[in-house]
């Protein structure tokens, strides 16, 4: 969700944001590590693009500031993720592999909504599947992505790793992870580890 340069790419402690919803130096540092394209996240999405168990669904902010349907988006939150940008690039394209995930570009704060997510996801509708989620904000954009999976999939079971997930704040960050777990019962990890163990684990009978 959104691992995107506009979001979370790493900036200097007194740096200023580059945008508005820059998730700020203290968690772009914990999400991507001191040296991001050997942390955490980076492995983890090189350890996804590899594996043959798992389904990679890459929701990209996508926006194009010329459209006025996105005018009071763009108004409220500022300028950030315009379509073709470095700024719209995610920040693991250095070990993407094209043909292995499916990109859904979406321009409001829900993924359902005009675009290709949908028609993506119903492809496992009547399965019992496990989703992970990670990426940005925990608060938002993750915790709106999981609610709506919860609503329309109940057979989907959901779960999250508080290590590859970020939000405006690690409190806040905290906070929200734990409304997710509360509220809507998702699985929680906090180790990236434990977390791919368990999205490709074989259920047991």
């Amino acid at each position: 969700q959104c691992l995107q340069n506009d979001f979370v790419q790493p900036i200097g402690m007194h740096d200023k944001l580059p945008n508005a919803l820059h998730i700020g130096h203290a968690e772009s540092k914990r999400l991507m590590g001191e040296h991001p394209q050997e942390g955490i996240l980076m492995q983890l999405m090189s350890w996804a693009f590899e594996s043959e168990d798992v389904t990679l669904i890459n929701i990209r902010d996508w926006h194009d500031a010329s459209d006025p349907t996105q005018k009071a988006h763009l108004e409220q939150f500022g300028l950030h993720c315009i379509q073709d940008t470095e700024g719209a690039e995610f920040v693991f394209e250095s070990v993407r592999k094209q043909n292995k995930d499916v990109v859904i570009n979406a321009s409001g704060l829900n993924d359902f909504v005009d675009t290709e997510l949908e028609k993506t996801v119903d492809t496992f509708k009547n399965e019992k599947i496990k989703v992970g989620l990670i990426g940005v904000w925990t608060e938002a954009k993750i915790s709106f992505l999981a609610y709506e999976l919860a609503t329309r999939y109940p057979n989907f079971e959901l779960a999250i790793c508080s290590a590859l997930t970020a939000s405006s704040s690690t409190h806040m960050h905290y906070v929200s992870v734990e409304q997710l777990k509360k509220i809507l019962g998702v699985q929680l990890f906090s180790s990236a580890t434990e977390f791919a163990n368990y999205l490709t684990e074989e259920k047991n009978e």
